[in-house]
């Protein structure tokens, strides 16, 4: 790691430290897109986070930092590779209130092969194809998230946050009740821009399926640059929230309306005028061009 590096992992550790204390405020003046688990919460409106789904959880990166930004959320975590479920299991299957499941989440039950690399966090559901053979792979069972759901009496999901090389529609296509229900508040997901990117989920297919499923999006986080001057971005993360599901299971109805009201008659997404009963009769067309405070 160079100096320069040093400065900057250092700097990002002091901000999110900051960010992380319940003795800062959810403020609207600190600028979007530098912490997703600050802006989740100050987009609901408080620290105070229920079930948070860790789609795709590696040895525990995501769920680190979850724990740090929502200690007491109820964390279901899934990684269907064996040995890195061991790694896993070995760092947090102590806690309470984490829940660990060695298997993938899917669109139907069942069991599949696993594709295998060196590097654990590039394993996949999806088939490489001609030219692209695992170097292993492995069985491995199938379920979806409206099943994990039932199972567990889970009532509603702040939080889906997935990781899964390719696989995240499979994942989307089986919550599909919760979606429908308004139920699934966040989706948090790893996106391509590039089209030569196959092992990794597309943004217009994913941006495409949820925005269907009213889900708006909020925000980029932790670009991938690249190039000379780092002008080009090949991957990012994705934040999405779902309006109506935000206005059921949370106390924002009048801040909501209010808001609302307050915008000129312009385009504002077909998700957003849904999401209160009779605002398309005050406001029209599809995303605000200006929102005012």
């Amino acid at each position: 790691m160079t100096f320069r590096h040093f400065l900057g992992a250092t700097f990002s550790r002091c901000i999110d430290a900051v960010l992380r204390s319940k003795y800062f405020p959810l403020t609207l003046a600190f600028p979007r897109g530098v912490s997703w688990p600050f802006d989740i919460q100050r987009f609901l409106g408080t620290r105070s986070l229920g079930v948070l789904f860790d789609v795709g959880a590696n040895t525990g990166q995501t769920l680190k930092t979850l724990m740090a930004h929502a200690p007491d959320a109820e964390i279901y975590c899934f990684e269907p590779a064996a040995t890195t479920f061991r790694h896993l299991e070995s760092k947090f299957g102590g806690r309470k209130n984490v829940h660990l499941f060695n298997l993938a989440l899917g669109a139907e039950d069942g069991r599949l092969a696993l594709q295998l690399g060196e590097d654990s966090e590039l394993n996949t559901l999806v088939s490489r194809g001609a030219g692209g053979a695992p170097e292993s792979t492995q069985m491995t069972e199938v379920t979806t998230v409206d099943a994990v759901v039932a199972a567990h009496g889970i009532s509603h999901v702040d939080l889906l946050k997935l990781d899964v090389q390719g696989w995240e529609l499979e994942v989307m296509k089986g919550a599909a009740d919760l979606i429908a229900n308004h139920n699934l508040i966040f989706v948090f997901a790893e996106v391509a821009f590039r089209s030569d990117q196959n092992e990794m989920q597309q943004f217009a297919g994913l941006h495409g399926h949820l925005e269907k499923r009213g889900f708006v999006l909020c925000g980029f986080y932790d670009l991938m640059r690249y190039g000379p001057r780092k002008e080009f971005v090949l991957f990012s993360n994705a934040l999405y929230i779902h309006p109506e599901a935000r206005l059921k299971w949370t106390e924002m109805q009048a801040e909501w309306s209010g808001w609302l009201s307050r915008q000129k008659p312009a385009p504002v997404p077909p998700a957003i005028l849904s999401a209160v009963p009779g605002a398309a009769s005050a406001v029209v067309g599809t995303p605000p061009v200006v929102a005012q405070p």
